[in-house]
């Protein structure tokens, strides 16, 4: 994996393999690049200081919007311990922006 961060352009970009890119798509302000056989390749993020601001504290939308995964699945990893969350009011989870950035990189 490669991680390409570019602050001047508010641009990163994650590659997960290398091969020949052959379908791109944009959603909420991230860029997924396949392969011919639907196989991801990378992402890119534009804006990618909004994406990364500096909120101590996510919600469970804000950590699976960063991480790239349902809410369900999120729910599935905090279950297994893969990921540490807390419920301040005893319903909602919150997690540690720091916590969720290191599981990004």
């Amino acid at each position: 994996m490669k991680i390409i961060h570019r602050p001047e352009i508010d641009y990163l970009s994650i590659e997960f393999r290398e091969g020949s890119e052959s379908r791109s798509y944009l959603q909420d302000g991230v860029i997924v690049r396949e392969d011919r056989h639907g196989n991801v390749l990378g992402i890119d993020v534009v804006n990618s200081s909004k994406v990364f601001s500096s909120k101590e504290t996510l919600t469970l939308r804000e950590a699976c919007q960063l991480l790239g995964i349902s809410e369900a699945t999120m729910r599935r990893r905090i279950k297994k311990g893969e990921i540490k969350g807390s419920k301040p009011n005893g319903k909602d989870y919150r997690f540690k922006r720091s916590d969720i950035l290191k599981l990004v990189s």
